[in-house]
């Protein structure tokens, strides 16, 4: 029998926006290809095309499609540095009833795929809850190994409503969850100012621009209109 993934699924289709944002970053920093890499667990770092960035070394999907915790393995240290900045996790699975974080190891079968693998699904979900910025997953010994990049060179910029549209675009390009709830994670995570009226979320962003964020009558994103601050007297209305 499969087993119940439903909750993950949905946190993970609402963290698609962060996924495009972090992923972009990361790409801009070590490139698209697939390059050599090297963990080191002891000093938390990985290596990325002789970049090196400050990580979390979640765990890994085995041949057999099962995924298991780096801390549920006793070959591999717990307390070290790059393990340890994932413990946290465990904690936030027992919280939330994602019961993934807390089991050492689980098929991933029924898992939904991104584009970037099951696994990376989750890895995409863990990230904002230890402070990552984008994922890293790469092959290793018959297995695909999977990180969270934690170091501040990955810190994004802040968005504006202009810069916004194009990564809640490509996130909604994704075809997967609820518009309203993609939306309102990202503005979460980025510690937006949240504004509801009527049909419309308004995100306010630190340098004063604001965007009108339309959905229609199925709930799904209709339309985003970017405005400066001296365009603040034209507001949607109830």
């Amino acid at each position: 029998m499969t087993a119940d993934h439903s909750l993950l699924n949905s946190w993970a289709t609402a963290h698609t926006a962060l996924l495009v944002d972090g992923q972009a970053r990361l790409s801009d920093i070590v490139g698209t290809s697939t390059p050599d890499w090297d963990l080191n667990l002891t000093t938390g770092m990985v290596s990325v095309g002789g970049t090196r960035l400050q990580c979390a070394f979640l765990g890994w999907v085995s041949e057999d499609n099962k995924w298991t915790w780096a801390w549920a393995d006793p070959s591999v240290d717990s307390e070290a540095l790059g393990v340890h900045r994932g413990l946290p996790l465990k904690k936030f699975g027992q919280e939330t009833g994602l019961w993934e974080f807390t089991e050492p190891t689980f098929s991933i079968e029924g898992i939904v795929d991104l584009g970037m693998t099951p696994g990376a699904t989750i890895a995409m979900v863990a990230s904002p809850q230890i402070m990552g910025s984008a994922i890293f997953s790469a092959p290793k010994d018959g297995s695909r190994h999977y990180l969270v990049i934690t170091d501040p060179l990955l810190t994004l910029e802040a968005p504006s409503a202009f810069t916004t549209p194009k990564v809640l675009t490509s996130a909604l390009a994704y075809g997967l969850g609820n518009h309203r709830d993609i939306v309102t994670v990202y503005a979460a995570a980025y510690q937006l100012q949240v504004e509801q009226v009527g049909d419309t979320i308004i995100l306010g962003f630190d340098d004063g621009s604001h965007l009108d964020v339309v959905f229609d009558e199925t709930g799904q994103l209709s339309d985003m209109q970017g405005r400066l601050p001296a365009d603040l007297m034209s507001r949607p209305s109830e």
